[in-house]
């Protein structure tokens, strides 16, 4: 699987930031024109922060799209008894 950095993010943590902060993003004028040239068919850039095995975050590019194989298919139609009001016990 291929790599696709994020080209004008930078993602980092600074070692003071307290646990609730998670990542820093930066972005720069680069990012605009990445997004421009990455929107998916419906209208989002995916972008997915990892973590690198030195301990780096970085961002990547999140492209992945199901295969046909894995479309749900489309439920059964439920055939719809009539209910007689008078069966009802109550």
């Amino acid at each position: 699987m291929e790599n696709k950095f994020v080209n004008g993010l930078f993602v980092s943590k600074r070692d003071n930031s307290p646990d609730f902060v998670k990542a820093n993003l930066a972005f720069n004028e680069k990012f605009i024109t990445y997004l421009q040239e990455n929107f998916n068919d419906k209208g989002y850039v995916n972008v997915d922060v990892l973590e690198s095995k030195e301990g780096k975050l970085y961002a990547k590019l999140n492209d992945w799209k199901p295969d046909a194989s894995m479309k749900k298919e489309e439920p059964k139609e439920e055939t719809k008894e009539e209910i007689n009001l008078s069966q009802i016990p109550f």
